[in-house]
This record gives C-alpha cells, sequence and structure tokens, in this order.
C-alpha cells in the first residue's frame, strides 16, 4: 500500500505525543488494513501462484484458472490460503512500515535532510529506504507466505473424471489446515524450514525500493500540477501515486516472486526445487532448450496480468481501510504500505 501523503518538507511521519497508545492504534489500523488485502486480494493471488507453480499446459490462462478451481473446488477456495496473511499481515505491515521509517529517519540524519532543513528526503533515498524495510520484512512474511502458497497449490478433496480412462479418482488434501501445515513443515525439515526460503523472499521483497521510491516519484510529478487546471486534491494524489508504485514494483518483482512461490509450494517429501538456483533454471528452461531469451524471460512473468490487476485495486482498498480506522479512533495518520 501506499504512504500518506507527506508535506513538503516532511521525510516521514511526525512522532506522536503518545507513542504507546498511538502504536496500539496503528496495529488496528494496521489489521484492519491487511483483512482487506486478504478480501480483495486473495482471489487474484491463488490464480497467480497457480499459474506460477502448476506443470506446463495445467491452465490456458488466468480465466481457464479461474473456472478449473470454481468447477472443481468450489469458489469459496479462492480464499484458500488466506488465514495466514489474515493473522499475519496486521504484524508483518507493522514491521514493514516501522522498520520504513526508522531508514528514513537514519538517511535524514546522515544526509542532512528533514524538518527545519528545508530539505526534503530525495527520491533515491526513500528508495534504499523502502530496500531495507522490504529486507527487513522478510523475517517475518518469509513462514507466512510459505504456508500461504503450499495452501493455495493443494487442491481440494473433490472427484475429478480422468478423460480417456472413464472413471473418477478422489483427489485428497495434503494438509487439513494452516497449524498441520506448519507441524508437518517441522517435523520434516525443523523450525528453520519455515524460513528455507529467506534468501529469495528477500531478492523478492528488495523490490520495496520500487515502491516505495516509485510513490514519493509519482507524489513528485503530481505536486508539479498545483496551480493548473490538472491539480489533484491530496486524496486522489495518494490514491494514484500508490496504486502506480504497486504497478511498477509487480514489474520488478514477479521474476523472483515466480522463482520464490516455486520454492515455497514445493513438496516437503519430494522437493524439486532445494535451491534458488534450481528453481530460477526450471523456470528458465520451461519453454525448452531451444527457446530464445524472450520466450525464457516470458515464462517468469506468468500471472503479470493477474498481479497488475490485483495491485491497484487492493492496494487502494488497503489504504482505504486503514486511513478509515484510523480517523475512527482519532489517530494521527502514518504512512502505510
Amino acid at each position: 500500500m501506499a504512504p500518506q501523503s507527506r508535506g513538503k518538507n516532511e521525510t516521514a511521519t511526525p512522532t506522536p505525543a503518545k507513542e504507546g497508545t498511538t502504536s496500539i492504534k496503528g496495529f488496528v489500523g494496521g489489521l484492519a488494513s491487511g483483512l482487506t488485502k486478504v478480501a480483495v486480494g486473495q482471489p487474484f493471488d491463488i490464480i497467480k501462484t497457480r499459474l506460477q507453480c502448476s506443470p506446463v499446459g495445467t491452465y490456458r490462462g488466468p480465466l481457464d484458472c479461474l473456472g478449473q478451481i470454481a468447477k472443481r473446488e468450489g469458489l469459496l477456495s479462492l480464499y484458500k490460503g488466506s488465514s495466514p496473511p489474515a493473522v499475519g499481515w496486521a504484524f508483518a505491515d507493522s514491521v514493514l512500515m516501522g522498520s520504513l521509517h526508522t531508514y528514513r529517519l537514519t538517511l535524514s540524519r546522515w544526509y542532512g535532510y528533514g524538518e527545519g532543513t528545508g530539505k526534503r528526503l530525495p527520491t533515491q533515498l526513500h528508495a534504499l529506504a523502502g530496500l531495507g524495510a522490504g529486507v527487513t520484512n522478510s523475517l517475518v512474511m518469509t513462514p507466512i507466505e510459505t504456508l500461504k502458497s503450499k495452501l493455495q497449490m493443494q487442491t481440494q478433496r473433490t472427484t475429478i473424471h480422468i478423460p480417456g480412462r472413464g472413471r473418477v479418482e478422489t483427489v485428497k488434501r495434503e494438509f487439513s489446515g494452516p497449524i498441520d501445515c506448519i507441524m508437518q513443515t517441522v517435523r520434516q525439515q525443523g523450525v528453520l524450514g519455515l524460513w528455507k526460503t529467506l534468501p529469495i523472499t528477500m531478492i523478492f521483497r528488495a523490490n520495496f525500493a520500487v515502491m516505495f521510491g516509485g510513490y514519493d516519484f509519482f507524489q513528485r510529478q503530481f505536486e508539479k500540477l498545483k496551480g493548473t487546471k490538472y491539480e489533484l486534491g491530496s486524496g486522489i494524489s495518494t490514491f494514484l501515486s500508490g496504486g502506480l508504485a504497486a504497478e511498477f514494483f509487480w514489474l520488478a518483482a514477479l521474476p523472483a516472486d515466480t522463482v520464490k512461490n516455486r520454492m515455497m509450494a514445493d513438496s516437503l517429501y519430494n522437493p524439486r526445487y532445494p535451491t534458488i538456483r534450481i528453481a530460477f533454471l526450471s523456470v528458465w528452461n520451461e519453454k525448452g532448450p531451444n527457446a530464445s531469451t524472450i520466450r525464457r524471460m516470458q515464462s517468469f512473468y506468468k500471472g503479470c496480468s493477474v498481479a497488475l490487476l490485483r495491485a491497484f485495486p487492493t492496494n487502494a482498498a488497503a489504504l482505504f481501510a486503514f486511513e478509515t480506522a484510523m480517523h475512527l479512533m482519532g489517530a494521527e495518520k502514518t504512512t502505510t504500505k
């Protein structure tokens, strides 16, 4: 979600007078934001993950994937794997935004920007703060996304007609739910198995440099419209800046996301992608040994249209939920993802 619009000479959210009370209210606002992200974005996310991780030819595209899920597993299965992010996103958002705020303040002190200096933190330092926040946030998000991916990729107990074989088979779920998924992961790989994909998650989330650098860049462009007939209100400017930054984030991050999701959704008992290199090569060689570089790159952008469609409404809705919750609690507005 995009950060809240700031004044010209501000580098980050001002420190509230009542730190403890505001922190609690910020957590509640983060919970509202996280639940909204899940409610709006989860159906898009499960389709994206299925397209990225399923064998070639399983789905003809996003609509075919949606149709197969609805037919075989029911529409409610579009929210499969939603409980881990629903539970964990409030804490994860607090880590992301808290660390982003800290990095911004640190960079402001180092380079002499901020309140009282008459100088605004430049876009490249906003991007650097976003990179640091994304890497820090990976410590929280790795186990959450691991559980989400494994639950999203399993097929609900259902009956499937097997063409040419004239019979119906029952496909059983590998995990009964998030707790069972955790137990099996820990039993098979140890507690650190929940953080097995931390390196690739850090690579993926380092792209928050694009998100927060992009947000600041677009805010500055919209500020140039002040005094003209194209001037935008602060709310519209925040909405558009956050949505556009999210689109560029996914364009930059999707290759790492594809590799990450393959590793996260991999079998606990017969893993195919034990390392980043093997997972990367599985995507790179998916179109065959004689495929052109362009066709190879296309494999890393499976689910791109879904990711881009998801990014704008999900971030806009989550921002609205966060600001509404903070307003109802009478809390000072802060930045949000």
